[in-house]
């Protein structure tokens, strides 16, 4: 790390208790000591990354001179990750050397949404990653490992090796906010792919994996980005109702007026929230020019400034793109589609049962809460049910077809956006 920037370790990433837990159960499965060793150090490695990362924001704009000293920065918050690609490239020529067959190229999707080729024949990736039985000895299970950071090492520098290429262009040529976006850009990714390798371990060596137990900071990161697509979506409906009024020429002055300070005061109320600090800090700065223009002007003067916020607002739907949001909802709709299926299905037979199946799926329905406006308006209507209501299987039943016809629907592959938003 490169001296005079004084890089603090977010302890907060790290759970010391089910992850320390997790962890041991990993190397206890591990009889040859080499191999644990290994094990053992990609994970640290991976572990330092996560914290490295995770500490832009304090490197680059909580210290004076954080924007004057770029490339100082970009080196400092990347260098663990530098270490841990380091280590990858030791650990997959082992997959390369066994001549392995399969295709001539395979895609690794990365977190900004972008799939970067991995040529050298490592065969096609699989989205839970290898499954990897106890009963495999270790060397089997390393060399499935060995396979899996071959196609990860490969995408993770591509991905390295084109912000290195666009940050070297944009501080050559003075554009220190392009600079700063493809920071912020390769930080969120990168983070991602940190997770991915951490997550491999444990399939390879375990079989299976929880991310938001095994892996330091996924648990934090996908808090926050829950917290976060729920607050935006909140914030987005309530500018989108307001806005309504201010741009039709038949509303009154006065309310066109009164709505267009409730905007400024949602504006202000979201920045002066916990998490908005968990927005990715060039975006927290397009907050604070919006907050500035619209609270200095008035409904008839800033009416497309208003309409401006209210696209940009709808502009961010892309959150949920994120790598974190993507495996959470996914896990999370197919449980949703699975258990309504049956509730349904058997409504009739053992209505009490489907109406507890019902109501669970509400509630797992509700961390869904920012993905979609139409999954989040049934939520809330079954939110509004009584107790009585959410057991008469006429009231469970019908909203409860309702939830999973939505769900199905946002099931389907939506086009890749790009950015994010942390």
């Amino acid at each position: 790390m490169r001296p005079g920037l004084p890089v603090r370790y977010d302890r907060s990433l790290v759970s010391e208790g089910s992850e320390q837990t997790a962890l041991a159960e990993l190397l206890a499965t591990i009889s040859d000591r080499r191999i644990r060793r290994k094990v053992q150090k990609l994970l640290q490695l991976g572990e330092e990354a996560v914290r490295a990362l995770g500490e832009l924001d304090a490197a680059l704009y909580l210290r004076e001179d954080g924007e004057d000293q770029l490339q100082i920065v970009s080196d400092a918050v990347l260098s663990h990750f530098r270490r841990l690609l380091e280590y990858l490239a030791m650990v997959a020529p082992a997959a390369a050397a066994g001549g392995a067959g399969g295709s001539d190229e395979v895609e690794l999707e990365l977190g900004g949404g972008a799939a970067a080729p991995a040529p050298r024949g490592s065969g096609p990736i699989r989205p839970s990653g290898i499954i990897a039985h106890r009963q495999r000895s270790d060397e089997d299970r390393w060399g499935a490992l060995a396979a899996e950071m071959d196609t990860l090492q490969y995408g993770l520098s591509s991905e390295l090796g084109e912000f290195d290429r666009r940050f070297s262009v944009a501080l050559k040529h003075d554009r220190r906010e392009q600079a700063v976006r493809d920071l912020n850009d390769a930080t969120t990714a990168l983070m991602d792919g940190v997770f991915a390798v951490m997550t491999t371990v444990y399939e390879c060596f375990l079989g299976h994996a929880e991310p938001e137990r095994m892996v330091p900071g996924h648990r934090d990161t996908l808090g926050k980005a829950l917290a976060v697509r729920r607050a935006l979506a909140e914030l987005r409906r309530e500018v989108r109702a307001l806005n309504r009024s201010i741009q039709d020429r038949a509303t009154p002055p006065p309310v066109a007026e009164a709505s267009y300070r409730r905007v400024v005061e949602a504006v202000v109320g979201f920045i002066e929230r916990d998490v908005f600090l968990y927005l990715r800090s060039d975006t927290r700065r397009d907050f604070h020019d919006f907050r500035d223009c619209l609270a200095s002007g008035t409904a008839a003067r800033n009416r497309l400034d208003c309409e401006g916020f209210d696209k940009y607002l709808d502009s961010l739907a892309f959150v949920s793109q994120r790598g974190v949001l993507i495996k959470h909802d996914t896990d999370l709709k197919a449980r949703i589609s699975a258990d309504l299926g049956r509730a349904l299905t058997y409504a009739a037979v053992v209505p009490e049962i489907a109406c507890e199946v019902i109501e669970q799926a509400f509630v797992r329905g509700e961390r869904l809460s920012g993905l979609n406006d139409a999954i989040d308006d049934v939520v809330q209507r079954w939110s509004l049910l009584s107790a009585d209501q959410r057991a008469d299987p006429a009231e469970a039943v019908a909203l409860g077809r309702e939830l999973l016809e939505l769900v199905q629907q946002a099931q389907r592959p939506a086009p890749a956006a790009e950015g994010d938003f942390l």
